[in-house]
């Protein structure tokens, strides 16, 4: 796959050839999303799944449209399109449950009709908030972090293997229109999991977005969930660094 460009503005213009649309003359890819709750939205998630951004979550957060989510812009910036958002609220990287991430449950729903061209990984906020085992001397150990991170990167290779995947590194959040009061565990600083998240993509031979490598934070109500702005500061920290890695 080459020749993918950063774009803006309205698409418009498309042709169908074969599984690929062509966008104002250049190709149109189906990207996937496989992420926890941070990537939810109401009625794009796999039926059954856990949603965060509902209701009064997405009143709270003045979020009026998916287009203010933080994978839809990304989408867009490459003026792709959505094939499976695979994002369950409150899901782990590890362990031996359906929810998560490693499991081969997730790791072979990322395909709609056809498979997706493009995977976008934004996984281990809740295995970081809440003290999952690193393990980088147990990479089978799927309860351990880092064991689970390259499992759930080995079942997407062997399940689509033309596709291109993309893991981004871990930001932390920052409350919005005041100083950080109160202690809560997603506010910890911990490079251990975005180094064992560095380590597996270059053990598995995928693509790395290194987004905490900026040392930017993203707005949030309770230091986890971007608000419209964090998922704003969240696309563009992507958007820049798939503009670097797909060529």
């Amino acid at each position: 796959m080459s020749g993918i460009k950063i774009v803006s503005g309205d698409i418009t213009k498309s042709e169908t050839y074969g599984t690929l649309t062509k966008v104002n003359g250049e190709k149109k890819y189906k990207i996937s999303v496989l992420g926890d709750s941070i990537s939810t939205y109401k009625g794009y998630n796999p039926s059954g799944y856990s949603v965060y951004y509902k209701d009064d979550k997405l009143y709270d957060n003045e979020i009026e449209s998916v287009n203010d989510t933080w994978w839809k812009q990304v989408i867009d910036g490459l003026g792709g399109e959505l094939c499976v958002n695979n994002s369950y609220s409150g899901s782990l990287v590890s362990g031996k449950f359906d929810t998560s991430a490693c499991s081969e449950t997730r790791c072979s729903a990322l395909h709609c009709e056809t498979s997706p061209d493009i995977i976008l990984v934004y996984m281990g906020t809740n295995d970081r908030g809440f003290d999952r085992g690193i393990g980088l001397d147990e990479p089978e150990n799927i309860q351990k972090f880092y064991g689970a991170y390259r499992t759930m990167l080995r079942r997407i290779k062997n399940n689509y293997p033309s596709a291109k995947i993309i893991c981004a590194t871990l930001l932390i959040g920052y409350l919005k229109d005041r100083m950080n009061l109160y202690y809560d565990r997603f506010m910890i600083e911990d490079s251990r999991y975005n180094d064992a998240i560095r380590l597996a993509v270059k053990e598995e031979s995928c693509l790395l977005a290194d987004i905490a490598l900026s040392g930017e934070r993203y707005e949030t109500l309770d230091y986890c969930h971007p608000t419209k702005n964090g998922h704003r500061e969240i696309a563009n920290l992507w958007l820049e660094k798939l503009g670097e890695i797909i060529k």
